[in-house]
């Protein structure tokens, strides 16, 4: 929960791109490598969209339509538990709001100006990525 919180504030300060954003939802959506969405993964996919939904309907509405499509499917299959489904029925409402109640950056927080920022566009399916394993290890 935490590394996605954290994740999710890096999207909306502009330092990571969109694509990041999507492909970690469908990924917690379509449920990884067993394609089976767990209620945990749908309930983190829950309190992810709440932190970036407002910046990404800014940068990207058809991603938004589309996982808000996927989430809604999951609840007409009925594939999640009942309290699951009521916390994505209040994403439902909370984005038919457009995410009003729950701000991408703070006035306070707002503190450089958009054609200064960098962006990193990394995604998740990268080959090319420099891994440091040693860093992996405490000393």
């Amino acid at each position: 929960v935490a590394l996605c919180t954290l994740q999710g504030h890096l999207f909306n300060q502009g330092l990571t791109h969109e694509l990041f954003v999507l492909q970690l939802l469908t990924i917690l959506l379509d449920g990884g490598s067993t394609g089976i969405p767990t209620d945990d993964s749908v309930e983190l996919a829950v309190a992810y969209m709440k932190i970036v939904g407002m910046a990404l309907l800014e940068s990207s509405r058809s991603g938004v339509y589309a996982i808000m499509e996927r989430f809604r499917d999951l609840l007409h299959n009925g594939s999640i538990g009942k309290r699951v489904q009521y916390q994505v029925e209040t994403l439902m409402r909370i984005r038919k709001e457009e995410f009003k109640s729950f701000p991408a950056l703070p006035e306070e927080l707002d503190l450089v100006e958009r054609e200064d920022q960098i962006t990193f566009e990394l995604t998740l399916d990268e080959e090319d990525l420099n891994k440091e394993e040693i860093l992996d290890v405490f000393r």
